[in-house]
């Protein structure tokens, strides 16, 4: 633990606080264990973050900001188009997002659980969504045409609630009911095609 602040350094803490934070929860994880993680000594974290929660915050900000950066793909996207290619993107670029996002996005759900937890990061993910497709729609939230509380509801409980439990889940799932992965894959994407793209082909 002899590293010095090098130009990474802030990104290795975050890489690591993140593993701890998944491995060990938000609540459980120490900042000597996030130390030891990162390969410095603990000066350094506090030298780049006040405190425990602040590298908490700055992996949920970072997270919104590459998530706001995915959407911009689906700019151009109506109800009809989404649900034309909604498979083929979950197969791919979102997938590959959340795959390297798992962790942080499992520290996400699990934060969102909490009884005292009113205002869970987690909504401003589809919040993030609706206002992202507000502007791409130029709608407002009066706009009778729109309505932003189906909107959500539909995107959230729908849409990223299964995504995020599927990524959450899938690994021990798979374990305990002795499937193989493939097929688990192919039944879930089947399933949220019936359910969530059926949403959208819905409001074509």
């Amino acid at each position: 633990m002899t590293r010095t602040n090098t130009p990474d350094a802030r990104k290795r803490i975050l890489q690591a606080a993140t593993r701890v934070f998944a491995e060990k929860s938000f609540e459980g994880a120490r900042i000597d264990q996030i130390a030891e993680e990162a390969h410095v000594p603990k000066s350094l974290i506090y030298y780049h973050f006040n405190s425990k929660d602040q590298i908490l915050e700055v992996l949920y900000e970072d997270f919104i900001r590459e998530y706001r950066e995915l959407l911009q793909i689906a700019k151009t996207d109506t109800h009809d188009s989404k649900a034309n290619t909604m498979q083929s993107r979950l197969q791919t670029i979102y997938r590959e997002f959340a795959v390297q996002n798992s962790d942080v996005i499992r520290i996400m759900f699990i934060d969102s659980l909490k009884k005292s937890n009113e205002q869970p990061v987690i909504y401003k993910v589809v919040e993030t969504m609706i206002q992202a497709e507000q502007s791409r729609m130029g709608l407002a939230e009066t706009d009778q045409a729109y309505d932003p509380d189906e909107r959500r509801i539909a995107e959230f409980f729908t849409g990223i609630i299964p995504l995020f439990a599927y990524l959450c889940y899938s690994e021990s799932w798979i374990r305990y009911f002795d499937i193989e992965k493939k097929r688990f894959d192919e039944l879930f994407l089947s399933i949220f095609m019936s359910s969530h793209g059926a949403y959208h082909k819905d409001h074509q």
